[in-house]
């Protein structure tokens, strides 16, 4: 009896250890600094993804819908032009005529989840909101080939 006790007790603690020596790996992991450009570019990437996503609607319509070729072509909806995007980020907050009012970047990419897609508005922390909003954000306008 008193063996397996000793035996227990020597269990739990090389448990104990390797459970710290887990945590320590873990804090050294985190304390890594990030590489801010690398994070964005990884943001604007899963934005990108999203930007063709049937799912953040139930209209079967997908951002690239109405903004072709990734926001970089001018694109229609319905009988509205929809002109493509050139650096959008400094043109924010402005008014949003179809919403009739003023708007910030991400508010309007909430605009077009919940109107155009008939999706669910995304928390306004949510790692979506701010990834689309990103992609939108780091769109440039498609330059004209010459013949």
């Amino acid at each position: 009896m008193r063996k397996t006790t000793v035996l227990i007790v020597i269990v739990l603690f090389l448990g104990l250890i390797v459970y710290a020596c887990a945590q320590k790996e873990e804090e050294k992991e985190m304390a890594k600094p990030a590489d801010p450009a690398a994070e964005l570019a990884k943001s604007v990437a899963n934005g990108m993804k999203l930007f063709n996503d049937k799912e953040l609607g139930t209209s079967g319509l997908t951002c690239n819908s109405c903004h072709m070729e990734g926001g970089t072509k001018d694109g229609k909806m319905g009988e509205t032009v929809v002109p493509a995007w050139d650096n959008l980020a400094p043109k924010y907050p402005k008014y949003f005529m179809m919403a009739k009012r003023v708007m910030t970047l991400d508010q309007v990419v909430q605009f077009c989840i919940v109107n155009p897609l008939k999706g669910k508005a995304l928390a306004w922390d949510d790692q979506k909101l701010t990834d689309l909003t990103a992609y939108c954000a780091s769109v440039k306008k498609m330059k004209k080939m010459e013949k």
